[in-house]
């Protein structure tokens, strides 16, 4: 029987990181008997997104549903390789559990180990609510953190954050569907980079030293307070009859990654900061899913009760009444002009810039 290993997630446990190593390891891996197959970039998020039905973008304007033929595609080269085969998405964490049952018969005739990496949830909070506004989310931090927990394990707003990081509900899916013995869960430590890839690698059989650090990360890194409110001031006045491709190509793959994806910010921004009550209600769901991972009896490498938050930034933000020159600057320029002939055609209209301008010289005072 063929065997396939499967990483899915969670978010934000240096899933990016462990995907690039395993991309930049890819021949390597073959030397070894392991298989990590090559689709759109270095992650499976397509076929994953097919097997939870996943709607990329805005439902009602533009968004589009994944088609089943990208999971497809993706079963068809695991099923064509005679070595161990492994797949990585954190989108699989959000399967319920009849996308689960169909997601186990389509594997029925491979011998299927999953591997969790973890990190607990106080952790999440501000990186999760920085993922919500990649998708135009119009929330301020403090008004996001209330709607999720205002009632916990539901998110009208953001629903997708309690599908994934009700951690103990997941893994017990898991469990039931592919077995409590072939679960693994790698509690993620933030302060040994390499902890994350020797002990995947030891769990999943592959030689010590074949997966690292990538060699090109890509920069990724946290908005600054500043960066995040002007994201959330575009979102809020970004024009309703615009769809959902031309805010990936302006605004995701645009003014926020050339804002994330750079090392440069403006020092005298302030970090995100989390209220203290968020954290402390984020402790206390964090503890009942712990105990109900240990519970399972899945096998647990890391340490799963760590509660030290310190680490944290822990406040209450002052409000942003102007941004540098600089910072403004980066975002504008940074439009991909390779997402942008992915537009099929679809007209691009200046008026975007034109719009965009206007907004930020309205509502943004820029100090000279």
């Amino acid at each position: 029987m063929q065997k396939l290993i499967i990483h899915p997630g969670f978010h934000k446990t240096g899933t990016t990181a462990l995907q690039q190593s395993l991309s930049e390891a890819r021949s390597a891996l073959e030397e070894v008997n392991f298989y990590y197959p090559h689709t759109a970039g270095h992650a499976h998020h397509r076929a994953a997104w097919a097997i939870i039905e996943k709607t990329w973008g805005w439902r009602k304007r533009g968004g589009r549903v994944i088609a089943p033929v990208e999971w497809q595609k993706l079963e068809r080269k695991i099923k064509n390789s005679k070595k161990i085969s492994i797949i990585s998405s954190e989108f699989f964490s959000e399967a319920n559990v009849n996308q689960l049952a169909n997601l186990k018969s389509r594997l029925s005739e491979f011998e299927v180990q999953v591997i969790f990496t973890w990190r607990p949830l106080p952790f999440m909070l501000a990186s999760s609510y920085q993922q919500y506004l990649k998708y135009g989310v119009k929330l301020t931090y403090a008004q996001w953190l209330e709607s999720i927990f205002e009632k916990p394990g539901e998110a009208k707003l953001t629903p997708t954050f309690w599908k994934r990081n009700l951690h103990g509900d997941v893994i017990s899916a898991w469990a039931q569907a592919f077995g409590t013995e072939n679960i693994s869960v790698i509690a993620v430590d933030e302060s040994q980079p390499a902890f994350l890839y020797s002990r995947f690698a030891e769990l999943a059989g592959i030689p010590a030293g074949t997966l690292k650090s990538p060699v090109h990360k890509e920069v990724n890194r946290s908005l600054t307070f500043t960066e995040a409110e002007l994201l959330l001031e575009i979102n809020r006045k970004y024009p309703k009859e615009n769809t959902w491709d031309s805010y990936e190509v302006f605004i995701r793959k645009g003014n926020i990654n050339a804002l994330s994806g750079s090392e440069e910010f403006d020092k005298n921004d302030e970090k995100i900061l989390t209220p203290q009550w968020a954290i402390d209600k984020a402790a206390l769901i964090n503890s009942s899913c712990t105990t109900k991972i240990k519970s399972l009896g899945v096998k647990i490498i890391g340490d799963i009760d760590r509660s030290d938050f310190s680490r944290i930034p822990v406040g209450i933000n002052k409000p942003v009444t102007t941004i540098s020159i600089e910072t403004a600057a980066r975002a504008m320029i940074g439009v991909n002009l390779d997402s942008i002939k992915s537009m099929h055609g679809k007209t691009i209209s200046d008026e975007f810039f034109v719009r965009l301008r206007q907004t930020l010289k309205r509502k943004l005072k820029f100090p000279r």
